[in-house]
């Protein structure tokens, strides 16, 4: 049993709703660092290491090997994250529920990330990206759970702008640690030693057991009961799963092709880090706030859609405008209107899990829902970019996908 102190959450029975008084500042910063480490070693490794690693090992077939790496991670997470959920809420070990997850998912993403460094074929690297993903899926099942398992409603939007921020600010991060690390090995081990951070929260977080009468076997049919999701019985969790699928793609539509677009259009490729920060800083900046105002409103699909809304904007004008001065102004606002999104979003998801004794496996599926899009993404760019107005079409999609997510939030009813 871990003792609790008085700047911590008070335990409470694990399938209750969590009532208890306002989060401590000591438990919200232990959490906030440990998805720092989450984040940094999540995002890094597919933006700044795996194409250096894959281009040095294949230089002409750099394109497609890079495409197979990414795909085999992304694939490896819609089975992984569901099911890790499940068997997280069926954990009755006497750590508790969620922290086995969180040491294990540290411990396995350590060792894949130095095999990782030492990998010297394309296929190494490729299983090694299938594999990471795995262990963050086991990760995420323990420290992505702990909201709704012990933060009253009322808390969540400031707890979960908080952790936006290490989600917005991680690849940064993470490629200027990269960055100073002398070569790929080095910088897989920078990567390892973020998810330290991870241990802390996971040490003294409270994390009660399962009682026995809670307890549930396991079945083959855990895979699939992850991904069933029946609109009838809970509606407004499958219009939650829609708005996030649908507003995620709209921002990846608007976001994933910025380095093409600066380096074709407006001819300034050296720049990308520059429009890469200052997205990162509004989003920061505005998320937290964003959290804070839907606790003290106790409103959140407003927000939602608000920032939706916002995302749209700055997408059109990049449309109609495509210079330079508009792509830092459209920085600055797209990051405004995701920063309003991102700070509420997963707080309002939370408050439409479709039961408590499952919250992790369901909160995995909606997470799923924000990285989904990126799979299709490419392919839709494409297709767009080609033949449907360039990349003015492009984000006039990524607009239209905006709007329509800033629409959708308001067929969920149970939260205002």
């Amino acid at each position: 049993m871990v003792h609790v102190t008085d700047d911590s959450i008070p335990e409470t029975a694990p399938l209750s709703e969590p009532t208890a008084s306002p989060v401590g500042a000591r438990w919200l910063r232990s959490f906030v660092l440990a998805n720092f480490g989450m984040q940094i070693a999540l995002q890094t490794p597919s933006t700044f290491l795996i194409p250096q690693q894959i281009a040095a090992i294949d230089p002409h077939g750099k394109v497609t090997a890079y495409a197979w790496a990414s795909a085999l991670g992304a694939v490896a997470g819609l089975v992984a994250a569901p099911l890790a959920g499940a068997l997280s809420d069926r954990t009755s070990s006497s750590l508790g529920r969620r922290r086995p997850w969180m040491l294990g998912g540290v411990a396995a993403a350590i060792v894949v990330l130095v095999g990782m460094g030492l990998a010297t074929s394309v296929w190494g690297v490729s299983l090694g990206a299938l594999a990471l993903s795995v262990a963050m899926c086991a990760l995420g099942a323990g420290l992505n759970t702990v909201v709704p398992d012990q933060v009253p409603v009322a808390e969540r939007g400031r707890v979960l702008g908080w952790a936006a921020v290490p989600q917005a600010a991680g690849l940064a991060l993470g490629g200027a640690l990269v960055a100073v690390a002398p070569g790929n090995l080095a910088g897989y081990l920078v990567l390892a030693a973020t998810l330290l951070l991870v241990l802390p929260f996971a040490r003294t977080t409270p994390d009660r057991p399962l009682p026995p009468q809670e307890r549930r076997g396991l079945s083959w049919w855990l895979l699939l009961d992850g991904w069933r999701i029946n609109p009838r019985r809970t509606p407004d969790f499958a219009w939650a799963l829609a708005t996030r699928f649908i507003m995620f793609l709209g921002y990846g539509l608007g976001t994933l092709y910025i380095p093409y677009f600066l380096s074709d259009v407006v001819h300034r490729s050296g720049d990308l880090l520059l429009v890469v920060a200052i997205n990162a800083g509004a989003v920061v900046t505005v998320a937290v706030v964003s959290g804070r105002i839907s606790d003290r409103l106790g409103r959140r699909r407003a927000l939602v859609s608000l920032g939706s809304v916002a995302m749209a904007v700055p997408a059109l004008m990049l449309a109609a405008w495509p210079t330079w001065t508009m792509t830092l102004v459209s920085s600055v606002l797209l990051g405004v209107g995701f920063g309003v999104y991102v700070g509420v979003d997963l707080a309002l998801v939370t408050q439409v899990l479709p039961t408590e004794t499952d919250s992790a496996r369901d909160l995995a599926v909606a997470v799923q829902m924000g990285t989904l899009p990126y799979v299709l993404v490419p392919v839709l760019a494409a297709l767009i970019i080609h033949n449907l107005g360039g990349y003015s079409g492009l984000y006039v999609a990524s607009a239209l996908s905006s709007l329509l997510g800033a629409a959708l939030v308001w067929r969920i009813r149970s939260v205002r």
